[in-house]
């Protein structure tokens, strides 16, 4: 009896089937880079969007709880604490090259209920003029944190005065800007932390 080995025709060369694990593997590795990114990608969106969420809610969650009080300290200890303690002009901190990156960040709009108010502390130079506003926005979710359609506003004007404080008490709910100018008599503008400060409390 005699055995016959017959060799199976494979019109594929060694070249191709090196080809074709090399597409197979390339396609692997595709795949594994486009599911890379798109977590990536995602990532990317959800601490973007916590970002945002959380620096929103820093202008509305104020008139609903009171932060201070979380940390044993109510806001009218607070306030008054503040008004109490405004150091004179000479204290005053030089300014810095970060100094008007950390005015930008100063949040000067809150979001506030009716009857609550918010207080202005002041510490002036002599011979210094100070213009306080506080303006009342339209109601924007959201885009009233950008930007503010005035409806109204109050005004103060405080001279003769080097430390003190003013309070304005809201009459409606809504989302409210304010803002200080101050002018060395005659007629020269200062600046703020280098001339003056002003500090603005979110009161009962």
């Amino acid at each position: 009896m005699s055995l016959t080995f017959k060799q199976a025709k494979n019109s594929n060369t060694w070249q191709d089937f090196i080809a074709e694990e090399s597409e197979s593997s390339l396609r692997r590795r595709r795949g594994i880079r486009k599911s890379t990114f798109r977590r990536m990608y995602l990532s990317v969106f959800i601490l973007v969007t916590a970002g945002f969420t959380l620096y929103c809610s820093l202008f509305y969650v104020g008139a609903f709880i009171d932060m201070g009080k979380i940390v044993g300290f109510s806001q009218s200890n607070r306030v008054h604490h503040a008004q109490q303690n405004i150091k004179p002009i000479d204290d005053l901190k030089p300014r810095t090259a970060l100094s008007p990156i950390i005015e930008a960040f100063m949040i000067n709009r809150i979001y506030m209920r009716k009857g609550q108010s918010i207080i202005a502390t002041y510490s002036l130079p002599t011979n210094a003029e100070l213009f306080l506003s506080v303006r009342q926005c339209k109601s924007q979710p959201l885009l009233e944190i950008f930007n503010c359609r005035v409806l109204g506003a109050q005004n103060a004007v405080i001279n003769n005065r080097s430390k003190g404080f003013k309070e304005f008490i809201v009459s409606e709910p809504g989302f409210y800007y304010f803002e200080e100018k101050v002018v060395k008599l005659p007629n020269k503008n200062l600046k703020a932390f280098l001339d003056y400060r002003i500090i603005w409390y979110r009161g009962g």
